[in-house]
């Protein structure tokens, strides 16, 4: 059995990072926050479970994973997978935060199109900033077959949005 207090320190540790996958998943901040709690307590219960051998996290992502999807019912997978984004308080002028604020939906709507197997890699790398290994670990995938999935899920973003004008558009410079 674990030390009683190492699983809420794993836990501590790894909340933050699990709260970003699953507003990724549910597009909701309550939701996630729910998602989380649920997970935790899911993680509490279940310690035996985890190999302390292995990194805790990515055991940790796949409850918070499932607790989303428990939580998703009947919502679509798009509609779920949805990034909001949120343009700026201060800083760069109206037309300059309308475009980037395009810019980034159209990012969305490329990371969204993707195949889900791209779309997980991408998720967990440059949202997660999750390491190879902790990507093989969350999706039980070589490491080899991880870097391969990074690949081409950026090939197939840069493809996307190469052929999207809102985002290939030039933005505006500073200032102006």
């Amino acid at each position: 059995m674990m030390n009683p207090t190492a699983m809420p320190a794993l836990l501590e540790q790894a909340l933050p990072k699990a709260y970003v996958a699953a507003f990724r998943i549910l597009g909701d901040r309550d939701e996630a926050r729910d998602a989380c709690h649920d997970a935790a307590r899911r993680a509490l219960g279940a310690d035996r479970g985890y190999d302390r051998s292995r990194p805790f996290y990515p055991w940790f992502r796949r409850i918070v994973k499932n607790c989303c999807l428990d939580r998703l019912g009947g919502r679509t997978r798009d509609r779920a997978t949805a990034l909001l984004v949120e343009p700026a308080d201060t800083g760069p002028g109206a037309e300059q935060v309308l475009l980037e604020g395009e810019r980034a939906r159209a990012v969305v709507r490329a990371i969204a199109s993707l195949p889900e197997e791209l779309r997980a890699v991408i998720e967990l790398r440059h949202f997660e900033d999750a390491s190879y290994r902790e990507i093989a670990e969350a999706l039980a995938l070589p490491e080899g077959t991880v870097m391969s999935r990074l690949f081409r899920a950026r090939r197939a973003l840069r493809e996307r949005l190469i052929e999207d004008p809102t985002f290939s558009r030039p933005q505006a410079p500073a200032g102006s």
